[in-house]
């Protein structure tokens, strides 16, 4: 006899012991409900239990009778990271931010379903960390000595024993490191060391088994494999790890292409470190597509990365995994511009709500902060021709403050990329991209500016040009390091004057004999001096 029927018979029966016969059955009326109800509480808990195999399979069970969610699996196939390469409307809706009950500080979501569909089966609550500083301080951007030194003992059952591998990577990693976020950046580490994407099949649609001791063996995964693998290591070393299915912004995306955030092609992590929740994309961190190319090169970029950046680029099918107390819906998702980690490592406070595709006049102006040591540079593009526009933004600084300006030289759609460099640096690295849409077109240019020596040096005024022959212009520089500025005309240097406060100063009329001008800077009067913009005249 089944389960149900042992069920039903001992309720049938029990019920008619206590009328007190067993030759009739009493009809319905009969039965004392009361003493059923209680017998069904004592039964439900085996019939769920005998469905369920783990306790885990059972809250999966009763949360999933109020869920909305169709059920249907994703077909994940991995999403590589891309090569890196004033607004009109203030309306800060579908800004994402990481806010918690002060009580609990766990992430109480609500589905948010206006106008798009987010998944409804919310069957876990996340505790969100109270302050990302020590998960940070593992975001070192330096790989660990021990995952990038396996011992050769280790390293000869990776592709013939894998489960030996793991066993003793584990132990490896349970003797050297020091607490639960080491562990995790040291697998982490590994598998973003040691794997390289399958560019290959990825783009070839033949896709083969990701499980992690195929991966181990070939060396080689899409996005699938690298989750997998990195749960592996985290079950493990018994770490609460899940896999993630949703949406990434990765090869084949950009603010023109898009986004599909229903169509599920990424897979990434969650773990829970002192029963706080982080996110982790292994896949992105191990490098990079390169055209059809896979780039190997380790990041930390997406370690323990905070959840109101990582939602820029990955909108999971869970709408909890999200991390955020509010869900963002798809087409807020869709509207966020395309910004990168290093972009909210290098830029913070900027005074616009940018979007994905943002509508002007014919200008855009907007100020930010930049990490000490660190600045941002712009790339204007015109969408239609596919060139860069030359002296069509501009930069002013202010200690940390920045303010950068655009002008549009016609109505149309314009591509900004936003690239992120060290002081000193002689190039940069791609960390953001957004579209503007002019409706009109501007006559400003800015000067060219040239990468220097200069140290906390502003160029205050004049910043547009063309600048005209023959009038008057106030120029005022300010440079922390050197003694020398210029203006420098063919053989002609005129000198500025350094004020009480700092900033060098010179009223200069433009010659009718010239076509452009530079701002030169120098140790000494007899000094080489550098050149840290140039105008033209006319």
């Amino acid at each position: 006899m089944s389960l149900f029927g042992y069920i039903v018979y001992y309720l049938y029966v029990d019920n008619m012991i206590l009328f007190g016969t067993t030759a009739s059955v009493p009809p319905l009326g009969g039965f004392k409900m009361k003493n059923v109800m209680k017998k069904l509480l004592f039964v439900f808990p085996i019939i769920m239990l005998s469905t369920c195999s783990t306790l885990e399979g059972l809250l999966d069970t009763i949360s999933g009778g109020f869920s909305t969610d169709s059920g249907t699996s994703s077909k994940t196939t991995g999403n590589s990271n891309s090569s890196n390469a004033s607004v009109s409307s203030s309306s800060t809706a579908g800004n994402p931010s990481r806010t918690t009950d002060k009580s609990t500080n766990t992430a109480v979501t609500s589905p948010n379903t206006a106008g798009n569909s987010i998944s409804s089966r919310l069957t876990k609550n996340y505790t969100l960390p109270a302050s990302y500083e020590t998960a940070y301080s593992y975001r070192t951007e330096t790989p660990d000595q021990d995952m990038k030194n396996i011992p050769r003992n280790i390293e000869a059952n990776r592709a013939n024993n894998p489960e030996e591998y793991v066993r003793q990577v584990v132990e490896l990693i349970n003797n050297s490191a020091k607490n639960d976020f080491e562990k995790v950046k040291k697998a982490h580490d590994l598998v973003a060391l040691l794997v390289r994407y399958d560019a290959a099949n990825f783009w070839s649609g033949t896709v083969p088994d990701q499980s992690y001791q195929s991966v181990l063996r070939n060396r080689l995964a899409v996005c699938e494999g690298y989750s997998i693998i990195l749960k592996k290591f985290c079950d493990e070393l018994d770490i609460p790890c899940e896999i993630v299915h949703g949406f990434g912004r990765g090869v084949g995306t950009s603010p023109l292409s898009g986004d599909t955030p229903n169509e599920s092609n990424h897979a990434w992590n969650i773990v829970t470190i002192n029963d706080e929740s982080y996110l982790i994309d292994c896949t992105w961190d191990s490098g990079y597509m390169d055209g059809r190319v896979s780039k190997q090169r380790y990041t930390t970029d997406w370690l323990f990365l905070k959840p109101e950046h990582f939602i820029y680029t990955h909108y999971p099918e869970n709408a909890r995994q999200q991390l955020l107390t509010t869900p963002l819906t798809a087409a807020q998702f869709g509207a966020l511009p395309f910004f990168k980690p290093k972009f909210f490592e290098m830029a913070d406070n900027i005074s616009v709500n940018l979007q994905k595709i943002n509508q002007v006049d014919n200008a855009l102006t907007f100020d930010f902060i930049t990490k000490d040591g660190y600045w941002l540079n712009f790339r204007l593009n015109d969408i239609k021709t596919g060139r860069e526009i030359q002296n069509r933004d501009f930069v002013q600084t202010d200690g940390t403050k920045k303010t950068v300006y655009f002008s549009f030289p016609a109505a149309g759609q314009y591509s900004v990329n936003i690239f992120w460099w060290k002081t000193g640096a002689r190039t940069g690295e791609g960390c953001g991209e957004f579209v503007v849409e002019a409706s009109s077109a501007n006559t400003v240019q800015y000067p060219t500016t040239y990468s220097s020596s200069a140290q906390n040096l502003q160029i205050i005024s004049p910043i547009e040009m063309p600048l005209k022959k023959g009038s008057n212009y106030t120029f005022k520089i300010r440079v922390d390091n050197k003694k020398i500025v210029a203006i420098i005309s063919g053989r002609t240097f005129v000198q500025l004057t350094k004020e009480d406060d700092g900033i060098f100063t010179a009223d200069f009329e433009i010659p009718n004999n010239i076509n452009e001008l530079s701002i030169g800077i120098a140790d000494s009067e007899r000094g080489r001096y550098e050149t840290i913009a140039k105008y033209a005249v006319n």
